[in-house]
Formats: structure tokens, sequence, C-alpha cells
């Protein structure tokens, strides 16, 4: 049986180690909100895959940690980290049966993975002033991409019901048909 870790490994034992750190434009939009988090400044970084958003946020001082199913995928995020002169602590986990690691997490980011089950518990692990960064495919995803599993797109005001007990920061929930992305930002009340 194709788990989802050996599905993900085989990707990453064909890729090799990016030329350059990919920053997420979502992190990027919101440096300002970013630079305010106060000590001590630790990072979750969900279904990391090879951890461009984890090293970009050690790059800012943050403590991360990086969780993924993929070792491989890991292993990449490692490299790339040395290659860039910081270090992030990498988490093997199955999300689709392991908890979350406990927080409190200043900062929570989680790009192109849905996991319903997994929402309520990244709001619930934030600090308090902590900030959440989500963005992942929504409906009309799959009208640029039909074979897509439905399953993993989120419906129209999706985020917003899911993340209710935050602050919203920056929301686009899937009302624009021409975005393919549903995204969130959002604070826990200090």
């Amino acid at each position: 049986m194709v788990t989802d870790a050996s599905r993900w490994d085989e990707k990453y034992r064909t890729a090799s180690l990016a030329p350059a750190l990919r920053i997420e434009p979502l992190l990027q939009c919101h440096q300002t909100d970013i630079g305010e988090l106060s000590a001590p400044r630790t990072v979750l970084d969900v279904a990391a895959g090879a951890c461009h958003a984890a090293v970009y946020l050690a790059t800012q001082g943050f403590a991360v940690s990086a969780v993924d199913c993929s070792s491989v995928g890991l292993a990449l995020g490692e490299k790339l980290a040395e290659r860039e002169g910081v270090s992030i602590s990498t988490i093997e986990a199955d999300l689709s049966v392991d908890d979350l690691p406990a927080g409190p997490w200043s900062l929570i980011c989680c790009f192109r993975y849905l996991n319903r089950d997994l929402l309520a518990p990244m709001a619930a692990i934030l600090a308090p002033g902590g900030l959440l960064f989500y963005s992942t495919f929504n409906l009309h995803h799959l009208n640029k991409a039909p074979t897509f599993n439905p399953a993993y797109v989120l419906q129209p005001g999706e985020l917003a019901e899911h993340f209710s007990m935050l602050d919203v920061l920056d929301l686009s929930d899937g009302d624009d048909p021409q975005e393919t992305a549903s995204r969130i930002v959002a604070r826990r009340s200090a």
C-alpha cells in the first residue's frame, strides 16, 4: 500500500536542493507583523515538505520546528538550512494520525496542505498574540486541475469558519473565482 509518507518520499528523492530559498509571498507580505512577535519567537511549520518556510523564518531569528511525514523532504530542509547558515528542528510525523507538537507557538504556518482535523488544534496551540499563516487550494482550483481530489480543497468561507476564534488580519476565503487558493493570516488574542 502506498502511504502519504512513501509517496512524498519518492517525490523528494527525485528533487534536488533548490538553487535558492523560496519565500512564501504571504510571509513576505506580513513581514512587519512577523517582526513584532515577542519572545520566545518559536515557529511550527506544519506539513513543511522541503522546509522553505521553516528555513526562511529561521533566517528571521526564530527557533523553528518543521513537521512532515516525509523524512526525505525534511532531510532536504536540513540541507537547505545548513546552506542558509541556520538550523531548524525537524519532526517526522504522519499528521493524519499524529498530534501536532505541543505549543505554545509564536507563529504557525501551513501551506498547500489540508487536514481539517488539524485546523482547530493549530489555533489552540498558538501563544497569546501568536500568528497563524495558512494557505491552500480552494474549490476554484478544480477548474484548473479537474483531476485534483476535491476532498483536499477548501470551500468558500471555510477558513473564516474554522478560525473564527482568531482575530483576522488578512483573508481571501474562496469568494473570488479567479483565486485558486484561499489564505488567512490571523492572530490569537493576547
